[in-house]
């Protein structure tokens, strides 16, 4: 594996982490504001998703 290789891996390593903190955050505001709660509750299933998504596509080893 090469150190470009190491590089892409944290990059998506921590888009992925991130992409999942922003859904709970997302979720915590969602629970104090009733007229955004559905919006944001959106928001955050689909940040979730795309992470699932991209920790699929990141494949096998990926940190």
């Amino acid at each position: 594996m090469t150190a470009d290789d190491n590089g892409l891996r944290r990059s998506v390593a921590r888009t992925i982490a991130f992409m999942r903190m922003a859904a709970i955050e997302l979720r915590r505001i969602a629970e104090r504001d009733p007229d955004l709660a559905g919006e944001l509750r959106r928001i955050a299933d689909q940040l979730d998703a795309d992470a699932d998504e991209l920790e699929r596509s990141a494949g096998p080893g990926h940190p």
